[in-house]
């Protein structure tokens, strides 16, 4: 059995946490039995990976960037037999449609769309706000209501193409008639190492990690260790904060809070972070933070990556909405408003000593991640929801 996962994504350091995350889908559907190609770009190549070999077609970046991803996609579709087709998709566009075509004109069974932040269209619409000087920004949202309409139009064509659809976000049942499945994100736990817990009495050691910031708020956390502090000058224990990683257009702004705050010997921004590197940091921190600005996305609920990844590691952690948690009474994540309220640091310090309290707190963490967030049980009951075969693989 073959399997495409198609994504659009850039290989980029950036979006570390995206490309592990596809690496790993991919392994899943592996060990469920399917010969896996799946496709990402970097620099002027788009390349599709089945094992150890890597096709690549040409591209040449710039304007029209998505076109030249579907011809491509289109090609190597006309030119490959699949079983099944898994794309993960921002958006549905006409070239989606195109593609769909395709696959099915070539034998193509089952046809799988992954949307991994619904609704989406509100957070696209919006994310041209912060662009700069004006006639720019106005251009750039004229250019994004064109896609959100080719969306919409686009959309009412799916059904009786795709077979199902995978929702992370808000609930549905239904996207454009097509049966709907919402779904956790998961990550790979058996490749991540529980991190020994601290007991510093005279410290407490946030982490973040996240790329683009204005979706993490993590000005929530700057905020409220100015609070902290101001309540009483030198308490103990000093908060500290690390952000590994950042997007580099907006840690200007980022770094400006610092500075407004006073917070610059209690902040580091060592940048991106990955392997043993990473794992240092995590070997400091007591406490990991989550999405803190799903309320900017208009989303009630989500599914962070990030999240995942310090449940396995063994790390309690901050959240606002985090959908494998709503009917959860979990002793190691504490949650916040969904708001742009500051974060209670008082509250994170009570939370982080009654952890540190908490004997077996990090191995029964890392478990609730093995029951909860493996990709393989994940990517099980994805295909099965839209009919395609499996066949375990040890």
């Amino acid at each position: 059995m073959k399997l495409m996962y198609l994504t659009f994504q850039e290989d980029a350091m950036l979006y570390v946490g995206v490309v592990r995350k596809i690496r790993w889908q991919a392994r899943a559907f592996e060990q469920l039995g399917y010969e896996v190609t799946y496709s990402l770009w970097k620099g002027n190549e788009y390349r599709f990976t089945t094992g150890d070999t890597t096709e690549v077609a040409a591209i040449t970046g710039g304007k029209g960037l998505m076109g030249q991803f579907a011809r491509a996609a289109e090609e190597y579709l006309s030119s490959h037999r699949f079983d099944v087709l898994y794309l993960r998709l921002d958006r549905i566009s006409f070239d989606v449609l195109k593609i769909c075509r395709m696959a099915r004109k070539n034998g193509t069974k089952r046809i799988i769309i992954e949307l991994p932040n619904y609704p989406y269209l509100t957070d696209y619409i919006n994310s041209v706000n912060d662009v700069r000087p004006f006639a720019k920004r106005a251009a750039q949202r004229f250019r994004v209501l064109g896609f959100a309409a080719e969306d919409r139009l686009s959309g009412m064509q799916l059904r009786g193409l795709v077979d199902a659809v995978i929702l992370i976000g808000n609930p549905a049942q239904r996207f454009f008639g097509v049966k709907a499945m919402n779904i956790s994100n998961g990550i790979d736990v058996d490749a991540m190492q529980p991190v020994p817990p601290k007991d510093s009495p005279d410290e407490i050691v946030l982490v973040g990690v996240a790329g683009t910031l204005w979706w993490q708020a993590y000005d929530r956390i700057l905020e409220g260790m100015y609070r902290y502090q101001q309540g009483a000058p030198g308490r103990l224990p000093r908060i500290r904060f690390i952000l590994v990683g950042g997007d580099a257009k907006e840690m200007p702004e980022f770094h400006a809070l610092i500075d407004k705050y006073g917070l610059n010997g209690d902040v580091e921004c060592p940048g991106f972070k990955t392997g043993e590197e990473l794992d240092a940091v995590y070997a400091r921190a007591d406490l990991g933070v989550s999405k803190l600005g799903c309320y900017r996305r208009g989303l009630q609920s989500c599914s962070s990556l990030k999240a995942r990844e310090y449940c396995a590691k063994g790390l309690p952690f901050l959240y606002t909405c985090e959908d494998s948690l709503e009917n959860e009474r979990t002793e190691f994540a504490m949650r916040v408003p969904n708001d742009g309220s500051p974060v209670d640091m008082e509250a994170v310090v009570a939370f982080v000593r009654e952890c540190r309290r908490n004997s077996g707190l990090c191995a029964r963490e890392h478990q609730f991640a093995k029951d909860h967030y493996d990709w393989k049980a994940i990517m099980k009951r994805v295909l099965a929801f839209a009919g395609a075969d499996t066949k375990e693989i040890n």
